[in-house]
């Protein structure tokens, strides 16, 4: 086998916005049901994970600095019902081969009232593969407008 063939036979195939969808679908489910297990098949389970919050300063690193995080928040193994929902709008997706990035403008509060009066930023998520094909976010950055 030439060097280049090897290459190429270690790649994973591209992500597709067939394959993200889910991911974030998910992740609005998430919020929805403040389900802490349903962390897993949303993120990467590694120390390779990284995420700012709007919330608090720093970067955290790794998936328990995730959860943890996410614990603090109300998110409880088994969901309950949340006071405010968080929905994306102006969502934009951009795929560069094995890596996938997603840009939307976020809202958290009472969907029945006007949206100036409810929280609202910029976020941005990265996606990859993990080890067994299936596409995780490996990085989410949260801002505030």
């Amino acid at each position: 086998m030439k060097k280049s063939e090897s290459i190429i036979l270690d790649q994973k195939a591209a992500l597709t916005q067939d394959g993200i969808k889910p991911v974030i679908d998910k992740w609005l489910k998430l919020w929805e049901t403040y389900d802490l297990n349903m962390l897993d098949e949303i993120f990467l389970q590694t120390e390779d994970l990284t995420y700012f919050s709007s919330e608090k300063e720093g970067l955290m690193i790794g998936y328990q600095h995730l959860k943890l995080h996410h614990s603090g928040f109300g998110f409880v193994e088994g969901g309950k019902q949340p006071e405010k929902s968080l929905w994306l709008e102006d969502m934009e997706t951009k795929i560069y081969g094995e890596t996938a990035m997603v840009a939307a403008i976020w809202y958290f509060g009472d969907k029945n009232i006007v949206k100036d009066s409810v929280s609202n930023g910029p976020v941005t998520f990265i996606f990859i593969k993990d080890k067994q094909d299936n596409v995780k976010i490996a990085h989410t950055h949260f801002a505030n407008y």
